[in-house]
């Protein structure tokens, strides 16, 4: 990739395991990161210092708190004196039967998921504003963390697939509104990965994991730096031209598997 020395770079939700798998992606092209999280001050610091650059910087970041988000952009800038890509990683889920979903479950998940993600992308493309064009008149990147259910439903997944499905809207108006000003938006949306929220409930879950090994052509799960370089691509100079679209990284599953023994 290329186009990505010097690049500063925000992430929310950093400090999780796609969130570290992109930052660990952006330092070796040469980016500036600032990781966004909910972590306490100390923790936080020590997953920048495992990147092993003087690149990585921790500052807490609570997407559901329009006041925190602001403040970790202002450190950003202090510290960096702009921002050029931000991605949003931040998310929560609480699989549930539709019957059963709770309206503080509801609530929850949206307000991290997709109201936390306009609150990261306003207060990035604001920052992106003031950036100089570059030679292909781009200001920035926005990036939103989607998933392969924003458009396929998944049982148990009622708040978690709305909320995707209503951030890839909210990318798509974004990525009309903001082109003009040469801003770019978009979603990378992984399958089922082997990571965070999504490995704990396949640990833990027999139904899930025995749902999840069905679904995947590909036959197993995706890793959280397979996911990573879809970022990259999109912030890169090869993806200036790319606005107001999906990357689906899901290794076949949103193709719906299908029983392919007899042929």
């Amino acid at each position: 990739m290329n186009g990505l020395a010097d690049k500063r770079v925000f992430i929310s939700g950093g400090c999780g395991d796609i969130g570290r798998a992109v930052a660990a992606r952006f330092l070796t092209a040469g980016a500036k990161v600032v990781l966004g999280d909910v972590l306490q001050s100390e923790e936080g610091v020590r997953v920048a210092e495992a990147l092993h650059s003087s690149h990585a910087l921790y500052t807490p970041c609570d997407v559901t708190s329009a006041s925190s988000v602001e403040n970790s952009f202002r450190i950003a800038e202090e510290e960096w004196k702009g921002i050029d890509v931000a991605v949003c990683c931040a998310g929560t889920v609480a699989n549930e039967p539709f019957l059963q979903i709770t309206e503080a479950h509801w609530e929850r998940t949206l307000n991290v998921n997709l109201t936390g993600s306009l609150r990261v992308a306003q207060a990035a493309a604001r920052l992106m504003m003031k950036n100089a064009p570059d030679e292909r008149k781009r200001r920035g990147a926005v990036i939103f963390t989607g998933s392969w259910v924003q458009s396929m439903p998944w049982p148990e997944g009622g708040s978690y697939c709305a909320s995707k499905a209503g951030q890839e809207m909210l990318m798509k108006v974004m990525a009309q509104e903001l082109a003009p000003h040469g801003i770019t938006c978009n979603v990378v949306a992984p399958g089922i990965v082997y990571a965070g929220l999504s490995r704990a409930i396949y640990d833990s879950d027999a139904v899930f994991r025995q749902r999840a090994n069905q679904t995947i052509p590909l036959g197993r799960l995706c890793s959280a730096e397979e996911v990573a370089g879809a970022f990259l691509y999109l912030a890169s100079i090869d993806g200036t031209y790319v606005t107001g679209t999906t990357i689906v990284v899901d290794g076949g599953a949103s193709l719906v598997r299908r029983d392919l023994s007899s042929h």
